[in-house]
């Protein structure tokens, strides 16, 4: 066993060295050349009349290459019950089925389409995708773990943002530098949110001066997290592997690592004070800046003297300041002072921390000093940011956020139509949506991507366009069904003969349980709801599942609003998947196993709403009339003749409440095809 390990780890080290020497020689790596738009290919006639799209005619030209041969379109019913999960994470009603099954318009299909993007529901679908991403939370991680209650205004924008199908390059901006790129808006502010998005050590920071060996490495690590977070999530790079060395596979060097972690330097994660209303807001900071003048007046005197109206002017000024609403707060993204042992709620323009190469990482050994700036591998991009040390650390960040979304950036716009294709398929272009370096998946369609990533950028950055796109092509409207033939060819769909079968994620299949038993609440926005009781709030809070009452109203709103916890995930959540908030995460889990059937059958969750969903039912005639009623809330349909006789026979013997739990753990329930 000693020698295959042995073998095994020499084995590794020499397809690392190699991966790495290939790297050296070829820094033009696939996905750091420019994007050229390719040509759509030209299909025989046969395959020109099924694409309806230029993504068709990338698809069918890889089947015929591969020997393959597409699926038939899904049934009308497949494809509206798809769409609704997919777009808006939530089951379409039976009268919504029907509609769309017998609209007799030619393009009832594109109408529905333009429908869901346009319903509210879509930014929740897709903001939590995106959360994903960036691993947001609302603690914050580490030993003591404690709540941030002001995390949820950024949640709040990125389903805005998404909702108004803000261009994506303004999307990216606004999340590195909106403060200093859009002064004075309200997105400006909450998408800061993102900076502070991850884990962050309270003790490392709160209770440890920056000056002491534990206060530098929570630092160092806390800046390593926003760098993580921005290349991971912005351009698919690993560049947090070079934190104490060059990076063994991509062209990253430390010291480009450490220019990235120097646009951070003057920042740090806090509650960041702001007005919604920008009338509030001009006169808050009329009266704000009126009172630094008059300190700055007083201060001056010589010497120093009590001037009476100086003082009365002060003191009405700090009455006009308490008679303003009081300003919303935001988790984000905020200036560091210098002052104590945390930051303050400092002025944009506080001094950065001088950032140094660290040698193995080791805090204790600084090396050369470094300005801010990105990666030399881009070639048609600046690698340093022309900012005098002394200028406001703002145009660092702004700097950042004009590199990462500038149209010759290729990786920007590849990465973001990768994630938006993975997302609709289950699989991704390029399988490894963090990871366009070389170790990393090769794109299986890199036409396709270079000609989704240029059709993105240069017509509007629209991600709802490009969503469009993408579901209304054949490809997608296949159906799910398999092929043995195609499957001995391509057992895993990497070339898309069919649609992915897949399971809802957690999410999806709570809210259908919640809409099943007619008690979802559907308001939007605002505070997260805890399904949880706190107990020792005082010191390292312990978040208790189990006392929460799945009864409570509060808690009935969709999961995209639920309150978020790093060090004890929500059990039923967790059994079925969900995403870990400490983690950045490209892509979740999907796994299938008998603890996630014995909690679909036996949580609280399922059994309280299970036994709403029967009351519903008691209206509807006999039991016959009930298993009927039952399918069409649950699925969208009317079942068969011996899907009924088994339910009612079923509900006979343990009860219409039992029933309903069979039905929301049947397949049907928490698939879609």
């Amino acid at each position: 066993m000693r020698t295959l390990r042995a073998k095994a780890f020499a084995l590794l080290i020499v397809t690392a060295s190699a991966v790495a020497a290939s790297a050296a020689e070829d820094p033009l790596w696939w996905s750091l050349a420019p994007i050229k738009r390719p040509v759509v290919p030209q299909l025989p006639s046969a395959d020109a009349a099924r694409a309806r799209n230029p993504i068709d005619a990338f698809v069918l030209a890889k089947l015929h290459e591969k020997g393959l041969q597409p699926s038939p379109e899904a049934d009308r019913r497949t494809l509206v019950r798809r769409l609704y999960f997919d777009l808006l994470g939530l089951p379409p009603t039976y009268e919504e089925v029907e509609r769309a099954r017998n609209d007799p318009r030619e393009d009832w299909y594109e109408r529905l389409v333009d429908e869901l993007l346009a319903s509210p529901h879509y930014g929740e679908r897709w903001a939590r995708h995106w959360l994903d991403v960036v691993h947001y939370g609302e603690t914050h991680g580490y030993d003591k773990d404690k709540p941030r209650p002001n995390a949820w205004p950024y949640r709040d924008y990125v389903i805005r943002a998404f909702n108004e199908d803000k261009p994506y390059s303004r999307f990216v901006q606004e999340q590195i530098a909106g403060d200093v790129l859009f002064p004075n808006t309200v997105d400006g502010v909450e998408a800061l949110g993102f900076i502070a998005a991850g884990p962050w050590d309270f003790i490392g920071h709160a209770e440890v001066p920056e000056t002491k060996i534990d206060g530098k490495i929570a630092r160092h690590l806390d800046r390593d997290d926003m760098v993580s977070n921005t290349m991971n999530t912005f351009v698919s790079l690993t560049a947090q592997c070079a934190q104490c060395h060059n990076h063994k596979f991509d062209p990253i060097s430390q010291e480009e690592y450490y220019r990235l972690q120097a646009v951070f330097a003057a920042v740090d994660r806090a509650d960041k004070a702001y007005d919604v209303d920008p009338a509030i807001a001009r006169e808050r900071s009329k009266w704000a800046t009126r009172l630094r003048a008059l300190q700055c007046q007083r201060d001056r005197l010589t010497p120093p003297v009590s001037d009476e109206p100086l003082l009365k002017e002060e003191s009405a000024i700090r009455a006009a300041l308490a008679a303003l609403p009081p300003p919303r707060l935001v988790y984000a993204g905020t200036v560091y002072t210098g002052s104590g042992t945390f930051v303050g709620t400092g002025p944009i323009g506080g001094k950065p921390r001088p950032i140094h190469i660290l040698p193995r990482g080791d805090v204790t050994k600084p090396g050369p000093e470094v300005g801010p700036g990105a990666l030399a591998a881009l070639r048609d991009l600046p690698s340093t940011f022309d900012v005098p040390p002394e200028h406001p650390e703002g145009e660092r960040r702004a700097a950042l956020a004009h590199w990462l979304t500038d149209p010759k950036n290729p990786l920007t716009w590849r990465s973001i139509v990768n994630r938006v294709w993975l997302y609709h398929f289950g699989r991704g272009l390029v399988d490894t949506p963090n990871d366009f370096g070389k170790m990393g998946q090769l794109p299986t369609h890199p036409e396709l991507l270079d000609w989704l990533a240029a059709d993105f950028r240069d017509n509007g950055q629209s991600l709802k366009r490009l969503h469009h796109l993408i579901v209304t092509s054949a490809t997608y409207r296949q159906s799910s069904a398999e092929n043995s033939k195609a499957a001995a060819l391509d057992a895993s769909n990497t070339y898309y003969w069919r649609m992915n079968r897949r399971r809802l994620e957690a999410e999806a299949i709570r809210d259908s349980i919640l809409a099943a038993a007619g008690k979802l609440d559907e308001r939007m926005g605002g505070p997260s709801f805890q399904d949880f009781v706190i107990d020792k709030p005082e010191h390292s809070p312990h978040y208790e599942y189990q006392l929460h009452n799945p009864e409570d109203p509060k808690s009935h709103r969709r999961s995209i609003y639920r309150f978020l916890v790093r060090s004890q995930q929500q059990p039923f959540m967790a059994t079925l998947d969900c995403a870990d908030p400490s983690m950045l995460v490209d892509k979740r889990n999907q796994t299938i196993t008998p603890l996630q059937a014995l909690t679909m059958l036996n949580d609280q969750l399922t059994v309280v709403m299970a036994k709403h969903f029967a009351e519903t039912l008691k209206t509807t005639g006999d039991l016959d009339c009930q298993v009927a009623y039952a399918y069409r809330v649950a699925f969208g349909r009317s079942p068969g003749a011996e899907e009924r006789g088994d339910l009612v026979n079923y509900g006979r013997k343990y009860g219409l409440p039992n029933m309903c739990r069979v039905i929301m753990n049947l397949n049907e329930f928490v698939f879609v095809d």
